[in-house]
């Protein structure tokens, strides 16, 4: 749970992170992980279009009497 310190700087443990850099914290997570995602779709993206290739390639070689 995200806390913020308190207006006159008690109440709080004075080593915990105020409410803001705990949110940009939150939001690099968020944004290293959309771009390991990114990196895990151009990945399955370039295996599918060279699975295709391949797949066209044999089904060429088969059709074409040499």
């Amino acid at each position: 749970m995200l806390k913020g310190r308190s207006g006159n700087g008690q109440g709080g443990r004075s080593d915990a992170p105020d409410l803001r850099t705990q949110w940009e914290s939150l939001l690099d997570q968020v944004w290293r992980s959309e771009a390991d995602w990114r990196l895990w779709d151009r990945l399955d993206a370039a295996v599918q279009i060279e699975t295709l290739r391949q797949k066209r390639e044999a089904e060429h070689r088969e059709g074409d009497p040499r």
